[in-house]
Order: C-alpha cells, then sequence, then structure tokens
C-alpha cells in the first residue's frame, strides 16, 4: 500500500475520533487528557469527521476461509477472470462472461439471493480498464441513484420508531431559513412538502442538485459568516437552504417528478431529528444491524483520498473505477482526469454519493422489508395517485423510495431501483417471487447492461435448487437472519 494512502487512513481516521465520530448527538470529545475549554454543542450540519474508504484487509477479514479463498484465486472463463462462491456456477457464468468478452465491459460484481437464502457472489473481469485488478463480490462501487432508496431506508427507520411520521412537514422539522439569491423569493409551497411526498418524488422540488453550483458565491457567503465550509465545500444543508430559492414543478403530491433535492431535504431531516450525520445514522442504525461493513460516502472524502479515488489505478484503492462507453470509437474509454471535478457543490450524499459493495446492497435490499418493520414496509410498496402529463389520474410507478411494480405475494412487491453515472451502472432488486439481486458494473453502455440485467433476472427465474456449495451468508460475515 502507497504510503500516501496508509497516512490519508490513518489521518482520516484519527480526525473523525477527535470529531467525534463515535458520539455523534452528543457534546465534541477529546482525546487529550488535558482540561478543555466548554465547546459549541455537536453540529450534525456540520460534522467536518472525514468519511473513510475501507481497505480490502478489513473487507475480507470477517470472510469464510472459502470464500476469501474464491477471491484470491480467481479462475477463468471464457477467458475472464471469476470471484466468488461457489467455485462454479456455468449457468450464469457462461452468458455473463461471453457478454463480456462481446461488448467490452471491463468488470461487474453479481450476488444473488432467493427465499432469503445466498445463491452465488461473483466478480468478473477488472476493476479498471488500467491494470489488471480483478473484481470481487466485496469491492466497493459507487452506487449512485441507489443512494435515494437508502435515505428513505434510513428516514422509515425513523418513523418504524415513532420519531417521525410521514405526513409531517418537512421545513416545519428543518426550521431552516433560506439562502435567497438576488432576484429569488422564495415558493412558499414547500412549507407544505411532507415526509411521504419527498420519499415518493411527488414534492415538486427539482432534481438535479449540480444546477446549485456556484463556487464565488459560496465564498462569499462563507466570508459574510452565512454558511461555514467544510473542508472547502458547502455543507449538505446549506445547499438545501440555498435551494429553498428554486421554484417547485408543481404543488406538493400533485404530480411525480424524480427528485435528488427532495432525498437532500429527507436527509436533513434524519440529520435533524436524530443529531447524527447521515452517514453515521445509517452505519449505527441500518448497516449495524444487517453486518454491512463497505459503506462510505464520497462527500465527505480527505481531498487525499478523493484524489486516490479519482486514479483509476486500482492497486491504490478497493474499488470499481468507471469506463465511458464511447458511441463513435465502440469502445470504453477512461473519464478524462486532466481537469477532475472540484465537488465545490459538496457532493450529493443523499442521493448520489453512496459507496457499497455488491453483496452488501444485497443484504440491504434482501433484509429491506424485515428492517423497516411490516407497517413500513406495507407503506413502501403503496404508489401515490398523480396526476399524469395527459391530465389523467393515474397511480405513480414509485413507492416510497423505490420502485414498485408487480401483484403483491405474501405481503411484498417488487421493488427496485437503478443508478447511473458516466461509466458506471448500478441496480437492486427484490422480486415479489423472492429473488434478490444486486449489480454493480463499470460500465455505461446501455444495451448491453440491459442484457446482463435481463440475464441476471432469466438465471434467478430459472433456479430450482440452490447451486452445489452454495455460500451462507455468514460466509461473508454477516449475523444471522
Amino acid at each position: 500500500m502507497p504510503e500516501s494512502f496508509s497516512s490519508a487512513l490513518k489521518m482520516t481516521r484519527r480526525r473523525a475520533i477527535v470529531a467525534g465520530a463515535a458520539v455523534a448527538g452528543c457534546g465534541w470529545r477529546s482525546l487529550s487528557a488535558q482540561p478543555q475549554t466548554a465547546r459549541p454543542p455537536y453540529d450534525a450540519f456540520h460534522d467536518p469527521a472525514f468519511s473513510v474508504m475501507q481497505t480490502r484487509d478489513n473487507l475480507v477479514k470477517p470472510l469464510s476461509g472459502e470464500a476469501i479463498e474464491a477471491q484470491a484465486r480467481p479462475r477463468a472463463v471464457n477467458g475472464i477472470p471469476v470471484t466468488g462462491l461457489p467455485l462454479s456456477l456455468p449457468e450464469l457464468d457462461e452468458p455473463i462472461t461471453r457478454l463480456l468478452r462481446e461488448s467490452g465491459i471491463p468488470g461487474v460484481a453479481i450476488c444473488t439471493a432467493k427465499n432469503d437464502r445466498l445463491v452465488c457472489t461473483r466478480g468478473y473481469g477488472r476493476a479498471s480498464l488500467v491494470g489488471n485488478v480483478v473484481v470481487e463480490p466485496t469491492m466497493p462501487a459507487t452506487i449512485m441513484s441507489v443512494s435515494k432508496p437508502l435515505t428513505v431506508t434510513a428516514a422509515l427507520t425513523l418513523v418504524r420508531d415513532g420519531k417521525l411520521r410521514l405526513d409531517d412537514l418537512a421545513f416545519q422539522i428543518l426550521r431552516e431559513k433560506p439562502l435567497i439569491a438576488p432576484r429569488q423569493s422564495v415558493d412558499r409551497r414547500q412549507f407544505g412538502i411532507t415526509i411521504r411526498q419527498l420519499m415518493s418524488h411527488t414534492s415538486g422540488l427539482f432534481n438535479a442538485i449540480e444546477v446549485l453550483n456556484d463556487p464565488p458565491r459560496f465564498r462569499a457567503l462563507a466570508q459574510q459568516k452565512q454558511i461555514q465550509l467544510l473542508h472547502g465545500r458547502i455543507g449538505q444543508n446549506d445547499l438545501v437552504r440555498i435551494g429553498m430559492g428554486q421554484k417547485l414543478l408543481f404543488a406538493p403530491g400533485q404530480k411525480y417528478s424524480y427528485s435528488g433535492q427532495g432525498m437532500q431535504v429527507l436527509a436533513r431531516v434524519v440529520e435533524k431529528i436524530s443529531g447524527m450525520r447521515l452517514d453515521r445514522y445509517l452505519h449505527r442504525h441500518v448497516f449495524g444491524p444487517l453486518g454491512v461493513r463497505s459503506y462510505y460516502v464520497g462527500s465527505y472524502l480527505s481531498d487525499v483520498q478523493y484524489r486516490l479515488y479519482q486514479n483509476p489505478n486500482r492497486e491504490h484503492v478497493y474499488a470499481m473505477s468507471p469506463a465511458i462507453y464511447n458511441k463513435e470509437r465502440r469502445r470504453h474509454v477512461l473519464p478524462d482526469l486532466r481537469n477532475p471535478p472540484y465537488l465545490s457543490w459538496g457532493g450529493a450524499d443523499a442521493c448520489g454519493w453512496g459507496v457499497l459493495s455488491a453483496i452488501d446492497v444485497l443484504r440491504w435490499v434482501n433484509e429491506f422489508f424485515k428492517l423497516v418493520g411490516p407497517e413500513m414496509a406495507e407503506a413502501a410498496t403503496e404508489r401515490p395517485w398523480v396526476i399524469d402529463d395527459k391530465g389523467q389520474r393515474v397511480q405513480s410507478s414509485a413507492g416510497l423510495g423505490w420502485f414498485t411494480s408487480g401483484k403483491k405475494r405474501k405481503g411484498n412487491a417488487s421493488i427496485d431501483h437503478l443508478g447511473a453515472w458516466p461509466g458506471e451502472q448500478g441496480l437492486a432488486a427484490r422480486r415479489s417471487d423472492g429473488s434478490a439481486y444486486a449489480v454493480l458494473v463499470n460500465s455505461d453502455d446501455d444495451p448491453h447492461l440491459k442484457s446482463l440485467y435481463g440475464t441476471v433476472k432469466q438465471f434467478l427465474r430459472g433456479l430450482k435448487n440452490l447451486p452445489d456449495r452454495a455460500p451462507h451468508w455468514k460466509d461473508y460475515g454477516f449475523p444471522e437472519a
């Protein structure tokens, strides 16, 4: 491991401890034994502690010996390296490796389950176009918009515990002052947006928060003491306050419109109620009970780790790297990193920049209904009635956080969510027949990716019995379900 990366890990862990990582919601703590002067109360909105990228050693340590061996010694199918359990699974390995050879997709991680039993864990191909690091089922990747139902999961646990209600008014909970630019005014309809509407994308809030990016304004607001920059970036809550100057697309609850800003607002509600930064809350109250370990959020990476993450050389970072499909050249290429974007807008912790491994995504989506409880599981699959573009009253395609489809079986409908960004895609799904799968791929070649997802679904539909030597959740360090 390069010295710079090792130092970055030590630095971020130390700063996380000093910043109160283990006691979010309480006062600041210090490692110093010296008498301390009074410190300001803990502020979840401006928590400066970094999120820490996990090393491979940390993530594979809890695995069984067989699972570790299945990743440490790749085997080849159709010339493509394969990792994971069971060691032989031709009914999935053959079509997936053929597809990778035909398409040029560098790599993909696929994990599946059925009736709460782990069926297979798979890594195919390379983690990057640079080098020969193979994909492993425990290797993290950006989950992009799959972060949205993750944020909803966090909020639903608060509803489950009686700390939040679906029909509470979001901005009444936040009680934050809007940051209005010249010639802007506040659309007061936003103060009627409910938690349910944020979760179901019926709030009327806009989608892409990148439109708010204005570094000179951020610096000016910081100099005027109107906002507090975190490591030179605007904080997530201050970005929400700036977004409050945008007009709503429609009256809350009237229509469906996919909204990243809605998820950003929902995350700030989670932080306000819990007194913890979103990623901290997820670690403790969602991933902790599930045994998930790989999660971190890019919004809070240190500058050193962010630069390492941008580097496509996967020898230095245990993660998948994006590969953009160039239609004219009919090949995958690396993102242009000569001038990597400086995320002065803070990144999108709640709607785009979460990071998980495929096996951890599978664990979460497979256990989602159990985690949130029967009442919230029922609410999550109910699709609200909205007005479509033709003026007709129809049911939306989304429930709470998830897209839902099909008839309910055993009380559960099918849920899924796709995440996409240049050079990468991810899919999490749980079907009403009891099957579940997670796919993380370093490509944006849509036609071939649709074939890839279809192959996974076809494999699960045709599965009558578990494959020989199918893995168990315990093989991957998860507690008994």
